[in-house]
């Protein structure tokens, strides 16, 4: 039995990779910037003032996924503010089931210098993965 020759998928294969960016199968571009970003709405960062609060919103839209995304707030690289919730830290989450948007909330109740520094939100839904960043500078109460 003869063996199927391979130069027949090697033509195809380089002429997909040839194909210019305008020539793109239909979807192919809503798929790539679904992956580049699932944030509707990113915090942006702020300047907060000492004893004051500061609230950050991020939106996600959901339209594209099965099951409901998580979100963490981290501060810094690695720390995980979820279970720093309590007085001086809120977390709130709405859902709109008209336009299918996800709204998280972080809070920070009475500013304090310890919070200043480097922010970043995470959103994950089964294989796909956003974070943004951000940051909070904190000043002193101003003078009356």
């Amino acid at each position: 039995m003869p063996e199927p020759t391979t130069t027949d998928n090697k033509e195809r294969d380089s002429e997909e990779e040839e194909l210019p960016p305008d020539d793109l199968a239909p979807g192919e571009q809503r798929e790539m910037s679904e992956q580049s970003g699932m944030f509707v709405l990113r915090p942006e960062s702020a300047t907060a003032v000492k004893g004051k609060d500061v609230s950050f919103v991020a939106k996600v839209d959901s339209k594209a996924m099965l099951r409901k995304p998580s979100m963490k707030w981290l501060k810094g690289k690695w720390c995980d503010l979820g279970s720093k919730a309590g007085k001086h830290l809120a977390f709130k989450e709405t859902y709109d089931r008209n336009t299918k948007i996800y709204t998280y909330e972080m809070s920070i109740i009475k500013v304090v210098d310890a919070d200043a520094g480097n922010y970043r939100c995470e959103v994950t839904s089964k294989d796909k993965v956003d974070s943004c960043f951000f940051d909070i500078t904190v000043e002193g109460r101003p003078r009356l």
